[in-house]
């Protein structure tokens, strides 16, 4: 490492000391402190980065934050104020003040709104509307009137959407209410969309296999019946786990985004490649 590098990494560690020392006043009891610093800590990241989200990344990357660990400084990253959001959830929890039902109602804008199809939902409704008479032919419409998952990583994330949907319904018309389920045509499509995630798609790579490992672990019974799919996903990605992946250097990655987007600053580049300015202008001036 030469004298360029070396100061380049003592200038990030510093950078890095000095928004973790900010984001420590995420966990102020005064919430106004708390809005504060997400305001420093996002003109900060600006300033040293180019942007919140490649400075929390970088931060995620490199180092704890007390009780902030790297999954949720990366949630941060993409979500800015959610630790704080978290924190503010935890206290009323602890002081009896929660009540989730009135978060929900606050995300849909009101009771009334909360307790209507939401778009997503409406599509499947219109599909089942034309085939009520006919449960076979119900089924088809409700799966040709969206796309459907084309991996099984894909089917979990839409299994998953549709089970929060269903709790969040509970919670709003109540659990032993008729309405408090999913409507009609969204329960057909929520099975389709789970035998997808359970056994009708193929595992194609590793995040599909983990997706299926995680149905069968949590969600599959203990029948053992996951275990020969479990077999057959594994014998069909494992030649794709040894293959060696040629891996782009940061400097590579530099000059490439700096040839493809000649307009493009150097704070812009580092906060793609997640590095500083100067380690970006030290990649473009190397020589090959």
């Amino acid at each position: 490492m030469d004298l360029f590098e070396l100061m380049s990494a003592g200038r990030e560690e510093k950078a890095l000391d000095r928004l973790e020392a900010i984001l420590v006043a995420y966990r102020s009891e005064d919430e106004a402190e708390q809005g504060e610093a997400l305001e420093r800590a996002t003109a900060y990241c600006e300033r040293e980065w180019g942007g919140y989200r490649a400075g929390l990344e970088l931060l995620a990357r490199k180092r704890m934050v007390g009780e902030f660990s790297a999954v949720m400084l990366e949630e941060e990253a993409v979500e800015p104020g959610s630790i704080i959001r978290a924190i503010r959830t935890r206290r009323r929890r602890e002081r009896g003040e929660y009540d989730e039902r009135d978060d929900i109602i606050a995300l849909y804008g009101g009771e009334q709104a909360a307790r209507e199809p939401t778009p997503f939902e409406r599509i499947f409704v219109t599909a089942a509307q034309a085939q009520a008479e006919d449960r076979d032919e119900m089924v088809l419409a409700v799966s040709a009137a969206h796309p459907l998952p084309t991996t099984v990583a894909e089917a979990r994330a839409e299994t998953v959407a549709w089970g929060e949907r269903l709790h969040q319904r509970r919670l709003i018309f109540g659990a032993s209410s008729p309405a408090g389920g999913l409507l009609p045509a969204c329960v057909i499509r929520h099975g389709v969309v789970e035998e997808l995630w359970r056994r009708d798609l193929p595992a194609a790579d590793l995040a599909d296999f983990t997706a299926r490992l995680d149905y069968w672990a949590h969600y599959g019974g203990g029948d053992g019946s996951g275990y020969a799919l479990l077999e057959a996903d594994l014998r069909r990605i494992t030649p794709t786990l040894g293959a060696a992946v040629p891996q782009e250097t940061t400097k590579e990655r530099a000059r490439r985004l700096k040839a493809t987007n000649p307009e493009w600053s150097l704070a812009r580049i580092g906060k793609e490649l997640g590095i500083s300015r100067q380690a970006v202008h030290k990649h473009l001036k190397q020589n090959r």
